[in-house]
């Protein structure tokens, strides 16, 4: 649930702000919600495989 609201949440406070013509530290979600759904991938091909 965490990769739910991650990246949607980098996109939208990146960019919140008056005058705002560059991302602020916070595009760091955008990563962060890019890293569950990686690993979500990976953990669903490794079940997939053992099955």
């Amino acid at each position: 649930m965490v990769n739910g609201g991650a990246a949607p949440a980098g996109f939208f406070l990146s960019a919140v702000g008056a005058g705002r013509t560059r991302p602020n530290r916070l595009i760091v979600l955008l990563w962060v919600g890019a890293g569950f759904l990686v690993a979500g991938l990976a953990a669903c091909g490794v079940g997939l495989l053992t099955a």
